[in-house]
């Protein structure tokens, strides 16, 4: 592709249209379970700009959005792919925010300066924003493509799984949508997954496994706790607990050591988290508790069998001693992809076209966190992550981005499509 159609098709970007609609999707709250209306709202903005469009009902109220900007068939075809679901609801404090909600952790657009800033605007509404605006440019082109460009909006990527009395749509996530999307006919070539990487690019990602560590005990009211020599109550299904997370932590220290991943990309440093613990009654402390569950996620390594590092804590677990059940409620595998090269290809050379230089080297928290791209590799489909960056993500629940760099995003986004759905197959 020549320059002077990559001048063309950048040119077409507008930066307020891409902006006002980054806002606009962030202003529609779409926690995981809930996608409805924001799907709803990228049909019809799909529609009114001319593509054809069409949703597909994962489940009741939570569609997949699909649009389409034909090719004549004789080239390679390739997905933009982003979800819908945010990361939190928005609304509700929690644990998380130590109960606090910041503008910036609600489903409320604000510019501060040359930013936006709002729930869901890194994670994953800007990078939704930047491949439709892009589309639209490269339709409004002329440009003609050998390959069909397909747009895909997801629900349930979100990593969140059933578990106890935790159910319903809001628990269904970790790649729902796009496995949906998969088996449901919307196949390419090639996938592009849009998600915050500061600009770089992976297209190998850890799995995931969810485990729920039980300890069991006796309940016991205050004045009869009973303990040993050393002054620990044994009955205590809390008490009981602590030395299972200690070994869990030790193990997972060596765990990520043993197990990082290099592949030609960058390196993948599978680490391991308690998430969440349940014992008891708050309003009741003067019992102890029978049951207490701890829940952790452990990611591994592209090609790591799931069932293998649940027997591995098991034995970690038994080794030491101690009585706890290990129950496994997610299940993902990591992968690297294979035949990405075109895909990679494409993308450098959009970006150098857009900054002046090439990539840099992913770092290994970007492409240590699981997403879609496993999905895409499942089904043996190459796909990259490759999007903007982050300024608030990881450490703190508050979500905004650069106006400037959400504009790059887009303006990449185009040349790479350009380049693959131009390319004869």
């Amino acid at each position: 592709m020549n320059k002077e159609i990559k001048d063309r098709v950048i040119s077409l970007i507008d930066r307020e249209r891409l902006e006002q609609l980054a806002m606009d999707l962030v202003n529609i709250p779409s926690p995981t379970g809930q996608e409805g209306a924001v799907s709803d709202f990228i049909l019809g903005w799909l529609k009114g700009h001319g593509f054809k469009a069409f949703q597909q009902e994962v489940e009741e109220g939570r569609p997949n959005v699909v649009g389409v900007l034909p090719g004549d068939g004789s080239g390679c075809s390739l997905t933009f792919n982003s979800h819908m679901d945010t990361s939190f609801t928005g609304t509700d404090a929690d644990y998380l925010t130590l109960g606090e909600v910041s503008d910036a952790c609600k489903a409320r657009a604000y510019r501060d300066g040359g930013r936006i800033c709002g729930l869901g605007i890194n994670n994953d509404k800007g990078p939704l924003a930047a491949f439709l605006t892009a589309a639209l440019a490269v339709r409004q082109s002329g440009v003609a493509l050998k390959g069909d460009l397909v747009l895909a909006g997801v629900v349930g990527e979100i990593g969140r799984a059933p578990v106890g009395s935790h159910r319903g749509p809001g628990s269904r996530g970790k790649g729902v949508g796009t496995r949906f999307l998969l088996t449901h006919g919307v196949v390419t070539d090639y996938a592009l997954v849009a998600e915050p990487s500061s600009f770089t690019m992976t297209w190998a990602l850890p799995g995931a496994v969810f485990l729920r560590l039980t300890t069991r005990g006796r309940p016991a009211y205050t004045p009869f706790t009973r303990r040993d020599e050393k002054g620990v109550s044994h009955e205590n299904a809390i008490v009981r607990m602590l030395p299972v997370l200690e070994a869990f932590e030790d193990w997972g220290r060596q765990y990520q050591e043993a197990r990082r991943y290099k592949f030609s990309g960058g390196e993948i440093i599978p680490k391991v988290n308690i998430g969440a613990i349940e014992g008891g009654m708050p309003i009741k402390p003067n019992y102890s508790p029978a049951i207490c569950h701890a829940y952790v996620d452990i990611r591994t390594p592209p090609g790591a069998n799931p069932l293998e590092i649940k027997r591995e804590v098991e034995g970690v677990l038994s080794a030491g001693g101690l009585a706890a059940e290990v129950d496994m409620f997610l299940s993902q595998k990591g992968y690297e992809g294979v035949g990405v090269e075109p895909l990679v290809e494409a993308v450098k050379d959009s970006h150098l076209f857009v900054f002046g230089d090439l990539p840099k080297p992913i770092s290994a928290e970007h492409t240590s966190m699981w997403n879609d791209v496993n999905i895409y590799h499942e089904y043996g489909i190459p796909s990259i992550k490759y999007g903007p960056p982050t300024i608030t993500y990881g450490f703190k629940r508050e979500e905004c981005l650069n106006t400037d760099d959400l504009l790059r995003a887009a303006q990449v986004y185009a040349l790479a499509a350009l380049e693959i759905c131009g390319r004869a197959r």
